[in-house]
């Protein structure tokens, strides 16, 4: 199904992409949970709760559901909303209650709903009922079900067995990633060893500036910037690029952040 939302852009619930009315492209692309919680105000465009919004968008689909999750996936689409001149996509009512905001225009482009994107761990399809021809069930005896309790604790010790085996054999040493500070205008800019290993250091600042610009986000005392980008954007082609930026906190540097993802961009 696809959506164009204030006639600034098309946004696609099958894929999570936005799209400008005038390119063939996606612009950016919404993260799956991010998509199917967009999906799922705009097929319900009343007044929610928010313990239904948790019901329908991560607890039917077999994903744990929480308040946390629910407020960084609301602000995670405020925030790429906003930067397409739309405030607060999704509204607070009141307290425990949430809604789509009733200003933004929505137009749907197709007759018919599309399957929208799947979540990360959905649930297993519903098996159809098959007509068998129904035999006679015989009563248990107590040797058979002494048997079946036997059989169903070998089970389980082979199980913890190769639990424990596959433990030893997939033990490796996590690495933390290295990062540097870059001198880079007035902006902190944080990149991994890897990353500058991979790109010229003016390079990878020209590459950081066009990103901040088209966000709009200006550099600020007190505020630091992580940077990445694939290996496709150095032939101006498209590819995934990743901004954080944070506030500093005396004992956290990376305290509060607002991170920035597109899936297509170009310089």
């Amino acid at each position: 199904m696809r959506y164009n939302i204030n006639a600034r852009f098309i946004y696609d619930a099958t894929d999570g992409t936005l799209t400008l009315p005038q390119s063939d492209e996606p612009d950016s692309q919404l993260s799956i949970t991010a998509s199917a919680l967009l999906y799922f105000f705009l097929r319900n465009t009343g007044i929610i709760s928010r313990d239904e919004v948790l019901k329908k968008v991560w607890d039917d689909n077999g994903l744990t559901s929480s308040n946390s999750n629910l407020n960084q996936y609301l602000s995670m689409l405020r925030k790429t909303f906003r930067h397409y001149g739309i405030d607060n996509i999704i509204v607070t009512v009141s307290r425990g209650y949430l809604q789509l905001n009733p200003e933004v225009i929505i137009e749907a482009l197709d007759e018919s709903p599309a399957a929208p994107l799947p979540l990360p761990k959905p649930l297993a399809d519903e098996a159809q009922p098959v007509a068998v021809e129904e035999a006679p069930i015989e009563p248990r005896t107590a040797h058979a079900h002494g048997m079946c309790w036997y059989m169903a604790g070998a089970a389980l010790l082979v199980i913890s067995l190769l639990l424990v085996v596959f433990s030893w054999v997939g033990v490796s040493e996590s690495r933390p990633i290295a990062l540097s500070q870059i001198s880079h205008s007035q902006c902190e800019l944080l990149a991994s060893d890897e990353m500058l290993r991979s790109v010229s250091a003016n390079e990878y600042g020209k590459n950081f500036d066009e990103v901040r610009r088209r966000l709009n986000v200006t550099c600020k005392p007190g505020e630091r910037f992580l940077f990445f980008y694939g290996d496709r954007l150095e032939t101006n082609g498209l590819g995934r690029v990743f901004l954080a930026h944070c506030a500093m906190h005396e004992d956290n540097p990376f305290s509060y952040c607002d991170n920035y993802f597109y899936y297509s961009w170009k310089p």
